[in-house]
């Protein structure tokens, strides 16, 4: 899985293979930015000390799972469902920042890698469906938004956001999930939880 998604993107470049089209997204900092004065998020923690990133206040730790570094849900009345914020990791066997990346537009990066992580998102999620990618962010990072709507486990649809961040060797999956009815309300929080994601040392 590691070695196929660099070598999927490298061969998607030399072909401009378009894999999917982009389609129209919400303003950036919609999607990603941080906030003025947040008051419902902590201070950014340093994590296995290579990476920081700010987490709601009042959300408790769940179990995760291989390729989990946490998983982080919303304290919420019985049997009503919130937010989930869970962040994973992919090891790479070549880095994802080469110069042949770097001289991409914006629109050639987001039709390969952005691509190649679409459809590893589709592959996973079966019965997803209404679902885009976008590039985000070029500097200091590159990060890709893949977002869509699933079936949630309370009978209403989940409205899932993932981040895909590749830094150095390794492929970070932030992954924000909230109910269709209220994802308005998180937009802000998920925005302000990825912008916060920064490595703690070069090639974190």
């Amino acid at each position: 899985m590691n070695r196929t998604f660099v070598r999927v993107v490298f061969a998607a470049i030399a072909g401009l293979v378009i894999c999917a089209r982009p389609d129209a997204q919400a303003p950036a900092n919609q999607w990603y930015g941080l906030q003025a004065n947040p008051k419902n998020v902590d201070p950014p923690k340093v994590f296995t000390g290579t990476f920081q990133i700010a987490l709601p206040k009042n959300w408790h730790m769940a179990p995760g799972h291989q390729g989990t570094i946490f998983s982080i849900v919303e304290d919420t009345k019985r049997w009503e469902t919130g937010g989930v914020i869970t962040l994973e990791h992919m090891q790479l066997q070549e880095r994802f920042e080469t110069p042949l990346i770097a001289g991409l537009s914006d629109q050639e990066l987001t039709a390969t890698a952005g691509a190649v992580e679409l459809k590893t998102v589709r592959d996973r999620e079966l019965s997803g469906k209404e679902f885009a990618v976008s590039l985000l962010a070029r500097n200091p990072r590159i990060v890709f938004l893949v977002h869509y709507v699933r079936p949630g486990i309370s009978g209403t649809d989940d409205h899932v956001v993932q981040y895909s961040i590749p830094i150095g060797l390794v492929m970070y999956r932030l992954i924000c999930i909230a109910p269709v009815a209220t994802f308005a309300k998180y937009q802000p929080l998920f925005a302000h939880v990825a912008a916060s994601f920064q490595p703690v040392k070069a090639g974190s």
